[in-house]
């Protein structure tokens, strides 16, 4: 017969293995989470204020650099900024991250 004795300490080694690996997976969840959102507190963010008669395309214009695609720019606007609608309204606030146009 074979003894069914455990060893406390192997028990503790094996819950502790355990809960690192889920904090280590939880902690790259929230790595690649923030990366492919584009985590707002990873980038420097500039608010605008929308003026009378501008549109979307004029602030991505002017964020931008002239060799960035408009339209990736304005959607990227749209996310950012959880926009229903590409018009905008005068006095409007938007968020654009000055560090990466």
């Amino acid at each position: 017969m074979r003894s069914t004795t455990t060893d406390p300490q192997a028990g503790l080694r094996a819950l502790f293995l355990g809960l690192l690996v889920v904090t280590l997976t939880g902690a790259l969840l929230l790595m690649l989470e923030g990366e492919a959102v584009g985590a707002p507190g990873q980038h420097e963010i500039e608010s605008v204020v929308v003026a009378p008669g501008e549109t979307l395309w004029e602030i991505a214009d002017r964020f931008s650099p002239e060799s960035m695609d408009l339209r990736l720019v304005v959607q990227e606007l749209v996310d950012l900024n959880r926009l229903e609608s590409k018009v905008l309204r005068p006095g409007q606030v938007l968020q654009v991250p000055a560090d990466r146009f």
